[in-house]
């Protein structure tokens, strides 16, 4: 009997063994997706899976899933370092109802806890209703992770956030460039519970927010660089009023046809603009109690009111 105990034994062992083995040699660098994959394939070139989330459990981390060609490839929650690019492709993800893409890092054999998305169509339309229906919660959401960088996308029509990051730990990273957010409510929120969050925004366009366009919450610090900040209902960059610790900079950017064009946080806080044009909003900027601090090179005009003035800054 205790033979027969050793060799089942023995026997379930080579069998979990070789099982993990397959599960690490199912997983691959690079995957890609197409319009007409399927998620029984191995994400290979030549047998490509259909969805983003297919693709996922595929791929090792740190590794990257390529669209092969147009296609619409779902809703997606990372959990561990990736890349998702749509490539020369058109690559779509339809949140009708939910996110778009959920980022949570918290793999302990993954250093880098990052995330990169590019060339991606993330939208909020939902599929019933009128035209230009907002279902969509937040197009992206990021709770944990080190960095997160979106580039060359477009992110329309979410009743939340475009891009949301909300941490509880302190040292992330968010870059957002070369890329249109467009019909949220609110087009970027960084926030985090402690210690501080980073963000920089270039060459990014922000239009036609229900309320805020940018928005640097508690212990959001960062810089706005060569973007567009239009039409949003009410602070075209704010910080929040629990905001009482970050420095923002704001440097050739138009911040045009807002409520209020920017507003500085509580006391303790900074915004600072440069080579920035601030026109034809209905109150020009605004203070919870920060600093509101100008290089002088600026062009602030055309506002129904001016608002709250800027602090000078000696040009160096």
């Amino acid at each position: 009997m205790s033979k027969i105990r050793l060799t089942l034994s023995a026997l379930a062992f080579v069998i979990l063994t070789l099982t993990v083995s397959s599960l690490a040699q199912a997983q691959a660098t690079r995957t890609w997706v197409s319009g007409v994959g399927d998620d029984v394939n191995p994400c290979s070139r030549t047998a490509p899976c259909k969805t983003f989330a297919g693709a996922i459990s595929k791929t090792f981390i740190g590794g990257e899933i390529d669209a092969l060609d147009p296609g619409g490839f779902g809703t997606v929650t990372i959990s561990k370092s990736i890349t998702l690019d749509g490539g020369s492709a058109f690559a779509s993800i339809l949140a009708s109802g939910t996110n778009g893409v959920n980022v949570n890092l918290t793999a302990a054999n993954d250093p880098e806890k990052r995330v990169i998305l590019r060339r991606l169509s993330i939208n909020g339309t939902g599929s019933s209703g009128a035209v230009g229906q907002r279902t969509g919660l937040k197009g992206v959401s990021f709770l944990q992770g080190l960095s997160l960088m979106v580039e060359d996308s477009f992110i329309s029509n979410f009743t939340q956030e475009g891009i949301n990051a909300n941490l509880t730990a302190s040292g992330a990273y968010v870059s957002v460039k070369d890329t249109n957010i467009f019909n949220c409510n609110v087009g970027v929120n960084l926030q985090t519970s402690t210690g501080f969050i980073v963000g920089a925004l270039d060459h990014v366009r922000v239009e036609k927010m229900t309320t805020n366009g940018v928005v640097f919450g508690t212990h959001g610090f960062g810089s706005i660089h060569d973007s567009f900040v239009f039409f949003n209902g009410t602070d075209g960059v704010s910080m929040a009023a629990g905001n009482t610790d970050g420095r923002v900079s704001i440097d050739t950017t138009m911040i045009n046809s807002n409520a209020t064009g920017v507003r500085s946080g509580g006391g303790g806080s900074k915004l600072i603009i440069s080579n920035t044009d601030i026109m034809a909003n209905g109150t020009g900027a605004a203070t919870g109690g920060g600093g509101l601090e100008s290089h002088g090179n600026n062009q602030i005009s055309n506002n129904t009111s001016a608002g709250s003035a800027f602090t000078p800054l000696n040009q160096q």
